[in-house]
């Protein structure tokens, strides 16, 4: 990477949010977007494909289930 370009912050690490290291944003450049930490590149539509799949991680955090529901599951 060429450090005279400019980057803006824009949204976290896919890579480095599914593996619990919630510190870094992602850079976005002219043509792929960028994480310092882990050197991962990608588009922002793989980017966003990767977050609904860390969210299915997370999806029944919010729901209490009772001892039947999961004898049921």
């Amino acid at each position: 990477m060429d450090d005279s370009v400019q980057f803006k912050q824009l949204m976290r690490c896919p890579v480095c949010f599914s593996r619990d290291i919630d510190v870094l944003m992602i850079y976005a450049g002219n043509s792929a977007h960028y994480c310092p930490k882990c050197s991962f590149q990608g588009q922002e539509s793989e980017i966003r494909g990767m977050y609904r799949d860390i969210q299915k991680k997370f999806h029944w955090m919010t729901k209490r289930l009772t001892l039947e529901e999961q004898r049921r599951m």
